[in-house]
């Protein structure tokens, strides 16, 4: 079993985006920085891991310009949005993200039109529609939801996305949340690390016959749960 240390919370004013907030062997973890070289890397890796999503939405040859587009949102926002954004180095090289929400962030960070580079017809309705799946998963008060988690192909296998698990937990402990919970498509093998972690199948949805598949390409989702106990803020 690795050590883990964390790092106690920050006042706002004291939040550096390079301070280590969860080590775990060679595993750190620290919030995302607006440069270039993070919201270019949170990109690469969220694209990665729902490149079949995007591809059945939009194509194949679009996913640079929708790689821009996540590089873009990532851009200029108020300091509570990189701290919902978690960014893991494995022996200092970036190698994985992790997006939290809570209920209230939709409002707090709306999507921007400027964000969109210039794409076609097609891809903006393929958008439109992986943006109505979204849009389906709510934040629910009292609870923290794993947005998104995704791990650089080359360091896979190496326990961070546990690593980034553990630290979402520990940021909604911190806000006092009664559980923590996430949607996955049934076909993903990643549900057997969240079982692990100790998430549960709480519901199962579809829409009609086909309507995941026909925004997202995946027929089901899985509503995944964990309880915790939090003690601080309202969460």
């Amino acid at each position: 079993m690795e050590a883990v240390t964390t790092a106690q919370p920050l006042a706002v004013d004291q939040i550096h985006t390079n301070a280590i907030l969860l080590e775990s062997g060679p595993v750190t973890i620290r919030y995302l920085s607006d440069t270039e070289e993070d919201r270019e890397f949170a990109a690469k890796v969220t694209i990665e891991a729902f490149e079949r999503k995007v591809v059945h939405a939009t194509s194949r040859g679009s996913i640079p310009d929708i790689q821009v587009y996540y590089a873009n949102s990532l851009r200029g926002r108020q300091p509570t949005f990189y701290e919902r954004h978690f960014i893991a180095e494995y022996d200092g090289q970036k190698a994985g993200s992790c997006v939290i929400r809570y209920h209230g962030d939709r409002e707090l960070f709306p999507l921007r039109d400027e964000d969109m580079p210039p794409v076609g017809c097609t891809d903006m309705c393929g958008l439109f529609c992986m943006g109505l799946a979204a849009n389906f998963e709510i934040y629910i008060a009292g609870k923290c939801c794993v947005d998104h988690i995704g791990v650089n192909s080359e360091f896979r296998g190496k326990g961070i996305g546990k690593v980034l698990l553990d630290m979402a937990e520990i940021d909604a402990k911190r806000k006092g949340c009664k559980a923590i919970y996430l949607y996955v498509a049934t076909t993903n093998r990643a549900q057997h690390l969240y079982e692990r972690q100790g998430y549960i199948i709480k519901e199962r949805r579809t829409i009609c016959c086909c309507g995941y598949w026909c925004m997202t390409g995946e027929r089901e989702f899985a509503r995944m749960e964990k309880i915790l106990e939090g003690d601080k803020e309202n969460c």
